[in-house]
């Protein structure tokens, strides 16, 4: 090392920065970025892409059609265009949300403890370090205080090490001689410590065996719409090989040539394939986290939007989330001929206001009453509080023991007799007030962990309700949400503010009594959970999804880390007390710490699911419609073989459906999400694909029977292809609202989807346009209609959403949304 830190002031800047510029950044080395091309043949390897290019390429080098055959591989090129770039801004937007929840580290330097970036720390910095926080760098304790990590990333160990203070400096620090040593990337468990960092980066024992790759678990929603592409592959084939059979039969009788069966093959291959559905999806997605994070909601895991829109059960703590996290004292027990503020004061770790809420709130009330320490009073012991002890313990000149903690773990170790039974029985009234309560004990001994103190008296704490919580809480159980408040405070205290707030209470159970083969059964039953450790949250998660239940869990603590990681959804409460551990574990981070700000996020995530299911019974349904023309072509239609022509499939699809399709991924349904209970059914599952084949066919039957009026008029082949064109996309455009209804086609406020109502106009404008201007006919191969065609194009528009409602109303199935709260004109206002 070229610089070693004072002792006590760490570093000056303008050695750190000489530092930085001799070391680089403490990062471990990023995976290199896709290629280009690499992210290219990914887009082309999609089957849709595939598909697609046979397409093209058949048409372009068997058909000898150059005009189509170009189109259809410059509509595949800028697909795959599209998807290059969304996947960049996606990596992109990866690497702003790091940056925004990269962990900081405490250091020293000119003598004042600030915190910084943990790629900021430099070789010779003096780190301070906490329960809650990840080790920026590889160490050397220098001053520990009942310190403990979880090293197990490392060494695969589950206990947690304990550190001893280890003067020496200048030696590697080594894996194998961990007693005095700190690691990079391990998470501090309990106590805290002063350590001098000596290396960072790729030279760490966590850069010397870290993977250069990072692994990704697919979303709800990816692994869905994977399911739909490999069930509309299998569709395609199936229609491929019966039209094959039906056109092969018509080749040897000599009713059709072999190249229009190829045409015909082309025009079903483009047929099948939805193009408009991942640029439709990827809008969507993107408006939604935009909106997210506005709203105050960080996502780290872009598929965490669509499981808190399935969230069913949420898992809150109460301090920060139900309440504001600033407490105050506001009673108090006092045994007489002892003095509580100054054995609060010194059983306290906050410093000019900074520190452990609880800590601040003491000084604070200690200062009110006039109590400062004694002059050249010193600590000559302490151990922190943490959550398995639930109690700090001080030793100052005398020797005198104080410590404060959980009334029944402090009470449980003082001197049986009147006082502490009186300190006992007020424990229950204090609590039932709602107030977070403290006992405080001390005695004249250097033992920190003696078992006879004498009782001091009671701290009553007040947690401000949030004003929002009520609100958020009514929300979600008109959503169809449970809400249960998980919580280290006492059970009456729990109960109290759970009945504030209007969580049902019962039953309250506590962690301690939570042992038993019922374990499961009652944490699934459980209202309120109080005096909870780590191992009971992880075990309420696993109850609650081992029993089909959607969890949104809580926390900001360390010891909230594996409850957020296995949650369906993790969310981490950010603030001065959330910790680097909650926030890594964590998919999603809210910043103001509100349980309304989740609620918006639910109800953001609800709205791009309905969307979704929106925009692929829209597309599907339609593409089941051409994909059965097609085959009806064949099989009815000597004289035209072809109804539709890939030119045309390629103009419906792409840029008529498109413009609906992305109107209803951004589109704002009248109708709260939060009105109705979460969805359960996947994308395509079998009731989903009822209803999309009952409306194919339905439109399928309509553009069939407009195009057999027009055959027996006379008409001529191009005009009997416009009249399917025609038909088909006023069919079409009017199932944007069919599938967007949350309950019937045209329910109350259906027209105050705006977004829908202007994509739908615009679509039927620009085939109007491209019909009745020749010279635009004639690049889509379309020619002028009498009037009766269009009235038979009108009637198909019109007809199509009141069959699809009667169809599901005598079919007997309940409504895709149904809900019996009435529409909203818009969304509630996000809680403030």
């Amino acid at each position: 090392m070229t610089t070693t830190a004072d002792a006590t002031s760490g570093l000056t800047e303008d050695q750190a920065a000489r530092l930085m510029a001799e070391h680089g950044a403490n990062e471990l080395p990023q995976p290199r970025p896709p290629t280009l091309p690499g992210r290219a043949v990914r887009q082309l390897a999609d089957p849709f892409s595939i598909l697609l290019m046979i397409a093209g390429l058949v048409t372009l080098l068997v058909l000898r059609e150059i005009p189509e055959g170009a189109a259809i591989l410059a509509i595949l090129l800028v697909n795959v265009i599209i998807g290059v770039s969304q996947e960049a801004r996606a990596d992109q937007a990866v690497r702003a949300l790091r940056t925004l929840t990269a962990p900081m580290a405490k250091v020293r330097r000119d003598g004042i403890t600030r915190r910084i970036p943990a790629a900021d720390v430099v070789p010779g910095d003096l780190i301070e370090v906490a329960a809650g926080d990840r080790i920026p760098a590889d160490a050397r304790v220098l001053e520990a205080s009942s310190l403990g990590l979880d090293e197990s990333t490392l060494t695969g160990e589950s206990r947690s090490a304990g550190k001893t203070a280890d003067g020496a400096s200048g030696s590697e620090v080594l894996l194998g001689d961990r007693d005095g040593a700190l690691f990079s990337g391990t998470l501090v468990v309990r106590g805290s410590g002063v350590a001098l960092v000596e290396q960072t980066g790729a030279r760490t024992e966590m850069g010397r065996i870290a993977s250069a790759l990072e692994g990704r678990t697919k979303g709800l929603l990816e692994v869905e719409l994977a399911q739909v592409s490999r069930k509309i592959g299998m569709v395609a084939i199936a229609a491929a090989l019966v039209m094959i059979a039906l056109g092969l039969t018509r080749v040897v009788r000599g009713e059709a040539a072999l190249l229009d069966i190829i045409l015909a093959g082309v025009a079903l291959a483009i047929a099948a394939v939805p193009e408009s559905l991942a640029a439709a999806v990827t809008t969507a997605r993107a408006l939604g986290s935009q909106r997210m994070a506005g709203l105050g909601l960080i996502v780290r895991r872009l598929s965490a939007i669509e499981a808190l829109g399935a969230t069913t059960v949420i898992a809150t703590d109460k301090t920060g989330t139900l309440t504001t996290g600033k407490l105050t004292v506001v009673d108090h027990v006092t045994i007489p001929e002892t003095d509580l503020w100054l054995a609060a004061l010194r059983c306290n770790d906050a410093r000019d206001g900074l520190g452990d809420g609880v800590d601040v709130a003491l000084a604070t009330a200690a200062e009110r009453n006039g109590i400062r320490l004694p002059p050249g009073e010193s600590r000559l012991a302490s151990r922190p509080f943490d959550a398995e002890t639930r109690s700090m313990a001080v030793i100052t000149d005398g020797p005198l023991l104080t410590v404060k903690g959980a009334p029944e773990v402090v009470l449980a170790r003082c001197v049986p007799g009147r006082h502490t039974d009186r300190l006992t029985q007020a424990v229950s009234d204090l609590a039932g007030r709602g107030l977070r309560v403290l006992a405080v004990a001390e005695q004249n001994t250097a033992d920190l962990d003696t078992s006879r103190l004498r009782p001091v008296g009671l701290l009553g704490l007040r947690d401000e309700i949030r004003s929002s919580a009520g609100q958020a809480v009514a929300d979600c159980r008109g959503a169809g949400i449970r809400v249960v408040m998980v919580t280290g405070d006492h059970a009456d205290t729990a109960r109290a503010v759970a009945e504030e707030v209007g969580i049902h209470p019962d039953p309250v159970i506590t962690g301690a009594a939570l042992n038993g083969p019922d374990r499961a059964q009652r944490l699934r039953e459980a209202g309120v959970i109080a005096r909870v450790d780590p191992a009971t949250k992880l075990d309420l998660v696993h109850a609650l999804r081992e029993h089909g239940e959607i969890v949104t869990m809580t926390g900001d603590g360390v010891n909230d880390a594996p409850a957020l990681r296995h949650a369906d959804v993790g969310v981490a409460m950010a603030g001065d007390e959330g910790t680097d551990v909650a926030r890594e574990a964590a998919a999603v981070v809210v910043t103001n710490g509100e349980l309304g700000t989740i609620v918006t996020g639910i109800r953001e995530g609800r709205r791009l699911r309905h969307n979704v299911h929106s925009m692929i019974g829209y597309l599907l349904a339609g593409n089941l419609a051409e994909i059965f023309l097609v085959i009806v072509g064949l099989i009815v239609w000597p004289d035209l073989i072809i109804p539709l022509l890939p030119v045309h499939l390629l103009w419906i699809n792409l840029v008529l459906d498109g413009i609906p399709a992305i109107a209803l991924g951004i589109d704002r349904p009248a109708a709260d999400p939060l009105a109705s209970p979460p969805r359960r059914d996947g994308l395509l599952a079998r009731p989903v694909l009822l209803r999309i084949a009952a409306r194919a066919l339905i439109v399928g039957a309509l553009v069939f029977a407009a195009v057999e009026v027009a055959r027996r008029l006379g008409w001529s082949e191009e005009q009997v292809r416009t009249q399917a064109v025609l038909a088909l996309v006023f069919a079409r455009l009017t199932l944007a609202y069919v599938a967007r209804a949350r309950r019937w086609t045209f329910e109350h406020g259906w027209w105050r989807g705006r977004a829908v109502l202007i994509a739908v106009t615009a679509a039927a404008a620009l085939q109007a346009l491209v019909t009745l201007v020749p010279a635009l006919g004639a690049l889509l191969i379309l020619v002028p209609l009498p009037p009766i065609g269009w009235a038979m194009a009108l009637a198909a528009g019109l007809l199509t959403p009141i069959l699809c409602d009667l169809m599901r109303r005598f079919s007997g199935s309940a409504p895709e949304h149904s809900t019996n709260q009435p529409p909203h004109d818009s969304d509630p206002p996000p809680h403030q």
